[in-house]
């Protein structure tokens, strides 16, 4: 309808259906219960446009009153024009919410929604930031001066609708932008373009918290009525369900890319176990390091993997876990590789719970500690043999110096006797001889485990010597011929072969380990039908094999590739490290060969040890110093702190050198000068002062004595010793020694010293 400058009416047939009171002709101020409208037409002959909610004859009204010249234009509707097809609306807008389309998308859309319940209104959603500030998320419609306004606002008090909404959490509704204090930085704008009325909602999470404005821009001013209020409420709401939704999905790609990456830089291999469906998804790096592809592999497909020694043990305590609702879960066992191998991983696992606090998912990673495990195991065996080797240099020097004086002593009489029978025969004397022979007997016996047992010591030395490899084989059985004597009989079937170069030590650890392994391969109880067979051989390359024999059961074909694994064993747990034939086969590579096995079931098992030959120029023999050798009758010194071992030098060297004996090395050092021996026989391990240290002291100031030094030892080197003596390159006499090795040594220096002057 029409109201003239002198509120006479013209209605349209709609008016008149509304109402009979609205005829053409008749004055607004005259019809009963139209204050409300009266008042809004005298507004808008001021303002231009007004919107609002109007209660005429009991009833809720949207009207709107827009001036032409003098008169002014009234539209009465009894909903928003959109209102009864909101509930479609609605549908369709939370079935593009959750399409999946793109949060601007979204929110045009609800923009677009709301401006069709303002016809003369503008919409525009801004979202807060991370930096705290609102900017622009949707508006179509929105001029660019006034988007740019709204643009990096800050939220607070004066700070426009939508600052203030953000701010106080609650809707603002400015009545006229042009005249509110709240608009005073950003009027210019919006009286450019003639907007008066900005409505802003705060959108807010079901937590409370905020995530932006929805505001509604109208070019009258004027309050929002019931039915704007109520369906504002609603676009709000959807408004904050797809910004919350927006945000969650970015939250879960961030996180599941964070996974991803995180997953792909981890030197573990992680997995995710949903309890529920038994879905179990690993991290590609399972391929990296155990070498499957497939990263859906099942609960059960992991639980075949799992050593069978610990499977059971391994699922009761993950099962226990999950029904005892732990929060997390821990194990260490061995898993298997694709290839084959077994890996010592250690295995944790978080458990996750649904709301009604049972477990849903756990979420874990395997790491695979084999090479940490090996360094650690290696170290401590390295550390373990060390102090074998220091105990056994220890115990061969303890026994060397009393078995010194023991053998030269049983030499010394055995030659006295000789000539006393030969003087005076006598049957007892006979007798005599054959108790001391059988006691020399037994004392080279003694010495040669000592020297077993040194070269054992030796194993952590680096120092590559000429091996005579049936050497270090002797030695290796008699430091295993207690494992072997209860087990079965050793035969030897040793060929000549040539020397090679190495570490003594390190090739008698491998020979004594296969001999071990040959042992506890047989039975005990049944000797005379178990073998061990040692042999040696030079092979069609050239190379000296060694092989280790045994007549047992034999290894089964699905071990026998793993045998040389570190930590494979097929001992009970707790009885076996499986390191030692992993650690033959470092030793053997060391020494540039190789080792391999040949064994079945129920025909036995061959160790086979290929060793390179020294090189020729290696193995070439030092010319003779003398060609020949005139005996003269010289000056020897003996220093040594075991006063038995100076008297049975003193009885082998009396007869045909001038000797002078010393216990402490400081009385010797004082003496030697005037005494000018010819050859000094010096201990290197002494408690008041070191053979090298005597050695050092005479080269600074009578240096022709400290070439004609001899050093004597029974085998305890410590590091320091053992770098002088390669240093000083002299002649060592090794405890214990022959009545026969000592002259020799000694007429040889004594040459020496008198050719020299």
């Amino acid at each position: 309808m029409l109201v003239a400058a002198d509120g006479s009416l013209t209605v349209s047939d709609g008016a008149a259906r509304i109402d009979g009171k609205l005829l053409t002709g008749i004055n607004l101020a005259e019809v009963k219960g139209a204050d409300d409208l009266l008042r809004d037409v005298e507004e808008a002959r001021r303002e231009g446009i007004v919107e609002r909610s109007l209660k005429l004859w009991g009833e809720e009204w949207q009207g709107r009153c827009e001036r032409s010249g003098s008169s002014v234009f009234v539209t009465l509707t009894r909903e928003p024009p959109l209102t009864a097809d909101f509930p479609r609306i609605g549908v369709e807008l939370v079935d593009l919410l959750l399409s999946g389309q793109p949060l601007p998308r979204v929110l045009d859309e609800l923009c677009q929604v709301a401006e069709g319940s303002f016809p003369t209104g503008i919409c525009s959603v801004l979202l807060l930031g991370p930096d705290g500030l609102l900017h622009v998320g949707a508006g179509p419609r929105v001029p660019p001066d006034v988007r740019l306004a709204c643009e990096n606002l800050a939220p607070g008090l004066g700070q426009g609708g939508c600052g203030e909404a953000v701010f106080l959490k609650r809707p603002v509704f400015v009545r006229d932008t042009h005249t509110d204090a709240r608009f005073e930085a950003f009027r210019r704008p919006f009286v450019e373009t003639g907007l008066r009325a900005c409505w802003s909602w705060p959108v807010l999470t079901h937590t409370g918290d905020v995530l932006g404005t929805f505001a509604v821009y109208g070019r009258a001013a004027g309050q929002p009525s019931d039915v704007q209020l109520a369906l504002m409420g609603t676009l709000v709401r959807l408004a904050a369900l797809a910004i919350d939704h927006h945000h969650s999905l970015r939250a879960t790609r961030e996180m599941l890319e964070r996974y991803h990456l995180v997953a792909e830089a981890s030197t573990n291999v992680i997995y995710d176990w949903n309890l529920r469906s038994n879905h179990l998804e690993w991290s590609p790096r399972m391929k990296q390091v155990f070498g499957y592809d497939t990263p859906l592999l099942g609960f059960d497909w992991w639980e075949s993997c799992v050593h069978p020694a610990e499977r059971e043990h391994v699922s009761e305590s993950l099962q226990r876990a999950i029904a005892e609702r732990r929060k997390t879960w821990s194990e260490t066992y061995r898993f298997r590789r694709q290839n084959g191998t077994w890996a010592t991983v250690i295995d944790r696992g978080h458990l996750l719970f649904d709301e009604a606090g049972t477990p849903a998912r756990l979420i874990g990673e395997m790491s695979d500690i084999s090479g940490q495990q090996m360094l650690q195991a290696r170290l401590a065996l390295s550390e373990r043999l060390a102090s074998v080797g220091t105990l056994a240099a220890g115990v061969a020097h303890e026994i060397n110096n009393p078995l010194a004086w023991i053998s030269s002593n049983l030499h010394f009489a055995i030659d006295e006797l000789k000539v006393l029978r030969q003087s005076t025969p006598m049957p007892v004397l006979d007798e005599v001889a054959e108790a001391l022979n059988d006691a020399r007997t037994g004392s080279e016996r003694v010495s040669t485990i000592v020297r077993d047992l040194k070269l054992f010591s030796r194993a952590q030395d680096d120092q590559a010597t000429l091996i005579d490899v049936r050497r270090v084989l002797e030695s290796a059985i008699t430091m295993a011929r207690n494992e072997i004597r209860h087990r079965a009989h050793l035969e030897r079937r040793f060929a000549e072969v040539p020397m090679v170069k190495g570490n003594e030590g390190k090739l008698s650890q491998v020979f004594l380990n296969l001999l071990i392994n040959a042992a506890h391969a047989l039975p005990e109880g049944d000797v005379s039908n178990q073998a061990i067979i040692v042999s040696t051989e030079v092979d069609e390359r050239g190379l000296v094999r060694v092989m280790v024999s045994d007549t047992g059961k034999g290894i089964e074909p699905d071990v026998l590739p793993h045998i040389f694994d570190p930590f494979f064993t097929t001992k009970p747990v707790g009885q076996g490290t499986g390191l030692g034939l992993s650690i033959c086969h470092t030793l053997v590579s060391g020494l540039g060969g190789t080792i391999h096995v040949d064994s079945a079931p129920g025909r036995g098992s061959t160790f086979t040890v290929s060793l390179p030959v020294a090189p020729p120029e290696a193995r070439k023999s030092p010319l003779p110093m003398f060609e020949r050798l005139v005996v003269e009758r010289g000056i020897v010194a003996l220093i040594d702190d075991e006063p038995s071992v100076l008297l049975a030098l003193q009885r082998v060297l009396g007869p045909h050198h001038e000797v002078k004996s010393f216990t402490q090395p400081l009385h010797a050092l004082e003496a030697l000068p005037a005494l000018h021996p010819d050859v000094i026989f010096c201990d290197v391990m002494m408690p008041e002062m070191s053979g090298a240290e005597i050695y050092n002291r005479l080269r600074a100031t009578h240096p022709t004595l400290a070439e004609r030094l001899i050093f004597m030892t029974g085998g305890a080197f410590s590091s320091t010793a053992r770098e002088f003596l390669d240093e000083v390159q002299r002649p060592i006499l090794d405890k214990p020694f022959t009545a026969e090795a000592v002259r020799k040594m000694a007429n040889e220096q004594v040459a020496r010293a008198r050719a020299a002057g």
